[in-house]
């Protein structure tokens, strides 16, 4: 499918999030977001027959970067997701009434509700919930009625965590990520959601200052709030390693490595 027949060209667009009051946490207030970047878009479609089945409506969900809106707040960064319904598969050029028909309320997208969990729970370990708003589709748009979900986050700073860098820094320095990142899942863990997919790049790493956010959750797993740590979550995200296979993909890797005489991992 075609990007603009997605998503409408948004670069520019200022899109206004509510005030809202998270159970035991302190109000996120009203903001404007300006969007200056499209950083990616990936459309879900559903046929007739698999919504019919109970899979629930057809959607896309773009990325973007945005700004707080009003002067001096060009510095003021965030990021922001749009989940938006979409006609199901052959129908997108039908009259306005067929996709009208199609308008369906907003699935459970487990993203925004990691992330309001995460904030009623106030996380530090993670971006912070900036704002969102649930809204419906007008008369010209692709499914009339249909839903829209507006969701900003924080932009921290730091960069994703890359492999190869990770692997070549001395022991000490990886040791203090490793700590820094443990710290940071135990309290996510506790929040009932889990980052899938793990990879170091769901660990933002500020290297000036050593501080670790865990990121990545728009694939996130819904998970028992009791949920303990386990140094298996070292091997998940890629900070310690159990299989020497691996290691081609690592040519700069440091000489210090600690082996564990129990598991074999590599430390």
């Amino acid at each position: 499918m075609d990007e603009i027949e997605l998503l409408p060209k948004m670069n520019g667009k200022q899109i206004n999030t509510p005030c809202t009051k998270p159970p035991g946490s302190v109000p996120i207030p009203e903001q404007d977001w300006i969007i200056f970047e499209k950083l990616s878009e990936h459309p879900r479609p559903i046929s007739p027959e698999d919504f019919a089945s109970g899979m629930g409506p057809a959607f896309t969900v773009g990325k973007y970067s945005c700004r707080l809106a009003g002067a001096g707040n060009e510095n003021k960064l965030a990021y922001m997701r749009i989940y938006k319904q979409i006609p199901l598969d052959g129908t997108r050029l039908d009259k306005q009434s067929v996709r009208q028909s199609q308008a369906h309320g907003p699935r459970k997208h487990v993203e925004l509700e990691a992330f309001k969990s995460l904030t009623e729970k106030g996380s530090t370990a993670t971006p912070r919930l900036l704002g969102y708003r649930i809204g419906t589709q007008d008369a010209g748009d692709l499914v009339p009625g249909g839903y829209i979900v507006f969701l900003a986050w924080e932009k921290v700073q730091g960069e994703s965590l890359d492999r190869k860098y990770f692997w070549s820094l001395p022991y000490n320095k990886r040791k203090v990520i490793r700590d820094n990142f443990k710290n940071a899942l135990r309290e996510v863990l506790s929040s009932g959601y889990m980052p899938v997919l793990t990879s170091p790049s769901k660990i933002i790493l500020n290297k000036d200052t050593g501080d670790v956010k865990i990121s990545g959750f728009s694939q996130a797993a819904r998970i028992d709030m009791d949920t303990k740590w386990e140094d298996n979550y070292f091997v998940f995200f890629s900070l310690v390693l159990d299989n020497y296979k691996r290691d081609k993909y690592l040519p700069n890797m440091a000489t210090d490595l600690q082996v564990d005489q129990h598991t074999g991992w590599r430390w």
